[in-house]
């Protein structure tokens, strides 16, 4: 292989640092806001869409945005597991018709980021808490073929209008516990086995103080739970709910646990199959089952009989 001369080098290493550089600052110039858009009206700026305005990036998908403003928040983006709460106004892209607005109907829409049209779930993770963008929607990435209802037709393109408000982390099962704590270490310095034979490991503790449950109580819980081939039997981080669950009516391996926990409380918990459902089995756990749980007690509601009846607006 040829050496090149030392000067050819150096001019080499010239064009490349004004070539990174370049591109910095084109970087930088597309992800700032324009000073040329209307922030109290947007659309007047920016409809009808122009793909070659100053200012748009265009993602992978063909979803396209532009910054109207800039939070300068520090906070993270949102991923795809995260709920957010935002004002937006959807137009068609084709004519300008307005077909939703939680700006006129003066309310903010909350949900999680992947329970919506492709579009805003890989845009969406573009911002940050207080930025406001203007999104271009490719039908592909919209309601496709189907449309949606009389408002958006089959194959509509769309333009929208999003402030993101807040973002609400997602509660995720913790990988780095399940690395440790799965196959299950019996013989682990930090793992407690109780006369009954469940055995935990605390993963994070809540305040000391908190109180404990007792049989009366409902305890409100995040968990996982895995066999021993790995199977995931539940789990309420995939649906991001947690359950409520009367302790006087679980099995005993669950409502031993919950009273041992406080509120806070995220545990790594070995229910042998003599407190889960013995021989019976349940759903898809075998019959002579052991399982692992990851448990978080998010909460203990005391309650004096049965919970109280819904509210009318409730049911």
């Amino acid at each position: 292989m040829l050496r090149d001369n030392p000067d050819r080098i150096q001019e080499k290493r010239v064009m490349v640092r004004a070539l990174i550089a370049g591109l910095a600052v084109l970087g930088l110039a597309a992800c700032q806001p324009s000073s040329s858009i209307n922030r109290e009206d947007p659309y007047s700026s920016l409809y009808p869409w122009n793909p070659e305005r100053q200012g748009v990036v265009t993602l992978e998908s063909g979803v396209q945005y532009v910054v109207i403003s800039d939070g300068k928040s520090k906070d993270a983006s949102p991923t795809p597991m995260d709920e957010v709460e935002v004002h937006y106004d959807g137009r068609l892209a084709s004519d300008g018709t307005k077909f939703d607005s939680s700006y006129e109907r003066g309310e903010t829409a909350t949900f999680r980021l992947n329970q919506v049209i492709p579009g805003w779930t890989e845009g969406l993770q573009k911002m940050k808490p207080g930025d406001q963008f203007m999104f271009f929607i490719p039908a592909a990435q919209g309601y496709g073929e189907r449309g949606a209802g009389g408002a958006i037709p089959p194959n509509a393109d769309l333009m929208f209008r999003v402030e993101l408000l807040k973002v609400i982390p997602a509660k995720l099962s913790d990988a780095e516990a399940w690395k440790k704590y799965f196959p299950w270490p019996t013989s682990s310095g930090d793992v407690i086995r109780t006369a009954s034979g469940l055995e935990y490991a605390s993963i994070r503790e809540g305040a000391a103080e908190g109180e404990m449950a007792t049989d009366q109580d409902y305890a409100r819980v995040h968990f996982e739970g895995r066999l021993d081939d790995g199977t995931v039997v539940a789990s309420t981080f995939e649906a991001q709910q947690p359950e409520i669950f009367p302790i006087a009516q679980l099995v005993p391996g669950w409502a031993e646990a919950l009273k041992l926990m406080r509120p806070g409380d995220r545990w790594m918990v070995r229910f042998p199959a003599h407190l889960m459902y013995a021989g019976e089995g349940d759903g898809l756990i075998p019959p002579n089952s052991s399982v692992t749980f990851e448990v978080e007690l998010e909460e203990i509601i005391r309650v004096q009989s049965e919970p109280p009846a819904p509210s009318a607006d409730q049911k």
